[in-house]
């Protein structure tokens, strides 16, 4: 069962996030990115930005962070993602829906064994 929620994590963590932008794939085509839509974005060091973006010019990808506008060149732009919220709740609630079911399947197996006499402490 540990390994189940370790592979659960695993797939959440993973498939929670789409790629719209990496400057090794797409080299400065920015078409994927659209205004009012709230991306993570990574510059070329590494670090971390989540924006709510309002436009794409020319050179430069404008939008707010923190209730504070913000400005981020393309060329200083490493890879932007999306986030998708609505999957990751899906997942989860599907998750734990299934760890109950497996959990009620095999109790109720449990019971229905009891009531025939079937127990674990019996040995062929």
């Amino acid at each position: 069962m540990k390994y189940f929620y370790y592979l659960l994590i695993l797939l959440v963590s993973v498939s929670c996030v789409s790629t719209k932008y990496n400057v090794y794939q797409n080299h400065g085509n920015f078409d994927k990115i659209q205004a009012g839509t709230r991306y993570t974005v990574y510059d070329k060091s590494n670090r971390k930005f989540f924006v709510d973006v309002t436009s794409v010019k020319k050179d430069s990808i404008i939008g707010t962070r923190k209730q504070q506008p913000i400005a981020l060149a393309k060329n200083d732009i490493k890879e932007i993602k999306k986030n998708k919220t609505g999957a990751t709740v899906a997942l989860v609630g599907g998750g734990v829906v299934l760890v109950a079911a497996t959990w009620a399947l095999v109790d109720f197996a449990r019971n229905i064994g009891g009531t025939i006499g079937i127990t674990n402490s019996e040995k062929p």
